[in-house]
């Protein structure tokens, strides 16, 4: 029960270190096209994780047919999840793009219900609903004409897509985890999408070229990006998809905007009410998802040359 505790622990850090990459990609779309940005995000990610695990990757067996789904991982959650969310900004809202992707959870649990079987329990049901609602709170600040004057456009329906893509990241991510280490699961999800990402970088405008005059602030974010944002994150997340599960781990996205209220308040601007019981809503659909007793403890299996036990010690 200790080792879901951390887990727990470092899902919501996984909410605030994305939550923090809203900030830093405004600074780095300053001086770099959108799919330059994500090009260089995971190309910095992608070597550094190599640099350090590379022991782990090289002594961890890959098939052929492993590929496959590492194809689909780097495909949905570092490919198409950027394209459809960066160029989803061009044409709608802020307001708009996080009153969809607040549906996530509720996406999630979905698919994950037909594609993985996994039980649609009534507490996650209504941990994905109270969430919501405490998303729409905190972003439309309590008032109903905000929320009645929404006009969805284009650029809603590639927000659509974006939520459609994590999704599908967060179920092929958990049947990946049932063989691999989130650290090789990470790994490859990221090269298959740099690969992907690659022409994409090279060719958009401004894109690698600007580098040599490249501000510093935009260097850190996409530094901040790398490292923090993709490296740390997304390897916490994997870890947390494995233990928990895809639809119970989605529903941590939602805390994302409780990060964007404290760091806020912080910076001293105005939040009301309505906002902090919003946050307390989500805050307490995360908590209605996460108290449960842990899964009883099976008969281990043997996966890539170690326990499938394994998966439960924490990314070294």
């Amino acid at each position: 029960m200790a080792n879901n505790k951390l887990i727990y622990l470092l899902m919501v850090l996984v909410a605030f270190f994305w939550g923090g990459t809203f900030n830093a990609a405004g600074f780095a779309l300053a001086d770099f096209h959108p799919l330059t940005v994500a090009f260089l995000r995971f190309a910095v990610a992608t070597a550094i994780l190599f640099l350090i695990y590379h022991r782990e990757l090289f002594s961890t067996p890959v098939k052929i047919k492993d590929w496959f789904n590492f194809f689909l991982l780097g495909l949905t959650g570092i490919f198409g999840y950027n394209a459809f969310f960066l160029y989803a900004m061009q044409h709608t809202s802020p307001v708009n793009a996080s009153l969809i992707v607040a549906t996530n959870p509720i996406v999630t649990a979905i698919i994950a219900a037909l594609l993985l079987k996994e039980k649609l329990t009534p507490r996650l049901a209504w941990g994905a609903l109270l969430s919501m609602i405490g998303v729409v709170l905190v972003i439309s600040k309590g008032s109903w004409q905000v929320i009645s004057s929404l006009e969805f456009n284009f650029g809603d329906i590639l927000t659509l897509g974006s939520v459609i893509s994590w999704s599908l990241y967060a179920i092929v991510g958990k049947t990946v985890s049932d063989n691999f280490s989130p650290v090789v699961t990470t790994f490859y999800g990221f090269l298959t999408g740099t690969l992907i990402l690659l022409p994409f970088g090279v060719f958009s405008r401004p894109g690698l070229e600007a580098i040599p005059n490249a501000s510093w602030p935009a260097i850190t974010a996409i530094l901040y990006l790398a490292l923090i944002g993709s490296l740390l994150a997304f390897i916490w997340w994997n870890k947390g998809v494995a233990v928990l599960g895809a639809s119970r781990s989605s529903i941590f996205i939602n805390l994302i905007p409780v990060a964007t209220i404290i760091i806020s308040l912080f910076m001293h601007e105005p939040v009301t009410p309505v906002q902090i019981a919003g946050c307390v809503l989500v805050i307490g659909a995360v908590m209605l998802t996460t108290d449960r007793q842990p899964a009883p403890a099976v008969e281990p299996e043997r996966t890539c040359g170690k326990d499938k036990s394994s998966k439960e010690a924490l990314p070294h």
